[in-house]
């Protein structure tokens, strides 16, 4: 019987196997950047319709 410690399960995008602990990582260091308001987003996304319909 074959034992593996290679953790190959997908956790981010298909065709690119991550272990939990990259992504557990690299959501932590998402987390660390800045976040808007949730009413800048909105604005953001607002402008960005208007600039898609022209």
């Amino acid at each position: 019987m074959k034992t593996s410690n290679k953790k190959t399960k997908n956790l981010a995008t298909p065709g690119k196997p991550m272990s939990q602990d990259e992504f557990v990582s690299l959501i932590k260091e998402a987390e660390e950047g800045a976040f808007s308001p949730i009413e800048d987003t909105i604005k953001r996304l607002e402008e960005w319709r208007l600039k898609r319909k022209k």
